[in-house]
């Protein structure tokens, strides 16, 4: 039932925080690029590979083409740390990172005191 209402969390989520920046992205992209008329296919996909480079001088002088690569470049961050607050602190995620945890430390004589409920437990040296 926790994984039901985490899914449906995440669904709203991804309602209210894509779509809103999706119709922002749209009409920032209409308004920052222009469109040329259509031709042909052969003339859409003419030099497709090619990746342009500009001067900063050129794109930092229109403000709406900073907002559209600052959104751009954080947008995706932002999403990934929504999702991982909505997964990855769950119950079965938290095993799992334990359980990691202590393979990791395994090597070193570190191991879980099962009379503390899985607090670390240090052994004695001498």
């Amino acid at each position: 039932m926790s994984r039901y209402f985490r899914l449906m969390g995440l669904a709203l989520a991804d309602i209210i925080f894509t779509a809103p920046p999706a119709i922002f992205a749209i009409w920032l992209n209409a308004h920052v690029n222009t469109v040329g008329p259509w031709r042909s296919w052969a003339d859409t996909h003419l030099d497709y590979g090619r990746v342009e480079q500009y001067p900063a001088v050129l794109w930092r002088s229109n403000r709406l083409a900073i907002i559209s690569l600052s959104f751009t470049q954080w947008v995706t961050p932002a999403c990934a740390l929504i999702f991982f607050a909505f997964f990855g602190f769950a119950d079965e995620a938290k095993r799992n990172y334990r359980a990691v945890f202590w393979m990791l430390v395994k090597p070193l004589g570190l191991r879980p005191s099962s009379s503390r409920g899985g607090k670390l437990s240090i052994p004695s040296i001498g």
